[in-house]
């Protein structure tokens, strides 16, 4: 028997058992179609003042940056400040916002910027949305980490954060635990939500696959925990679908290549890889008003 045949033999063996095992027709796991460069929807980019999230500094600026993100064969993202995340002033989260506007401007079509706010002075970050909106054609806003200052999601304040975005057709993408999740879910059905990471435990995880597959304007990413435990992607993509589940990194924190690396190597479609990888972003960055650049 020929090594062709051989091949052909296992890859067919493959697919009965997937069948059998998921109750659909699968695809080996293969490198995905990614004709316009894989689409990370969670980047933090290193400051020019020194704020990054890495515990041991490898990456300390943003050819740095850049230059490890060719190396995990990320061609395209969407970037936002730790200048901003930590922010105790409004001054603070806009000096890192027009950062993230200096760098989509000098990575032409690489780039799509994120506003982040905190709460605290609502007017202020308000108008600071808007102004990120209207001027810098932003349409992403977070990842908004609440831990980081101290504010909450069940605010009046923060209300008015999720109002702006649903009016503005925004994409908002919020760090949350469990709680949080079904309160911002049950509470914006008329915002289009990106919650990130899958989970730290085998509950917290199904809980958090189970909130998003219940609402429908709602997304998951799969930065950080949880995308390591083999099945748990093919789970969420089963119980929600292909076109809500967005690859993310979470870098510089977290390392873009191993979510990569699970997503091509998981038991899905070439076309569910495709949509995990740059598609679903790509589509809701046009749904706000930005299309897909080249």
């Amino acid at each position: 028997m020929s090594g062709f045949h051989r091949r052909q033999i296992l890859r067919a063996g493959v697919t009965a058992l997937a069948d059998f095992v998921f109750g659909r027709p699968l695809t080996l796991p293969a490198q995905a179609e990614t004709r316009r460069g894989i689409f990370d929807a969670h980047l933090h980019i290193p400051s020019d003042n020194g704020e990054n999230f890495q515990w041991s500094l490898v990456t300390r600026n943003m050819q740095e940056f850049v230059a490890y993100l060719d190396k995990c064969g990320v061609k395209r993202g969407v970037i936002s400040s730790s200048w901003s995340n930590k922010a105790q002033t409004p001054d603070d989260y806009r000096q890192g916002n027009r950062e993230v506007a200096k760098y989509v401007d000098r990575y032409k079509g690489r780039f799509r910027g994120s506003c982040v706010i905190t709460p605290f002075r609502i007017d202020d970050a308000l108008r600071e949305i808007e102004h990120c909106h209207q001027e810098y054609g932003f349409v992403w806003l977070g990842e908004f980490c609440n831990y980081m200052t101290g504010y909450r999601y069940d605010t009046p304040e923060w209300a008015e954060v999720m109002k702006l975005a649903a009016r503005l057709k925004l994409v908002i993408q919020i760090h949350t635990n469990v709680r949080e999740m079904e309160h911002l879910a049950e509470k914006f059905p008329e915002a289009t939500i990106v919650f990130p990471h899958l989970g730290g435990n085998r509950d917290d995880i199904f809980k958090r696959i189970d909130i998003v597959a219940r609402h429908k304007n709602t997304h998951i990413e799969l930065s950080g925990s949880g995308i390591e435990r083999v099945g748990i992607l093919e789970k969420a993509v089963k119980e929600i679908g292909a076109d809500r589940v967005l690859y993310g990194s979470d870098f510089t924190i977290n390392e873009p290549s191993a979510v990569i690396a699970r997503v091509k190597n998981a038991f899905l479609t070439a076309e569910d890889r495709e949509k995990i990888l740059f598609r679903n972003v790509e589509r809701l960055l046009a749904r706000a008003g930005a299309g897909p650049r080249p």
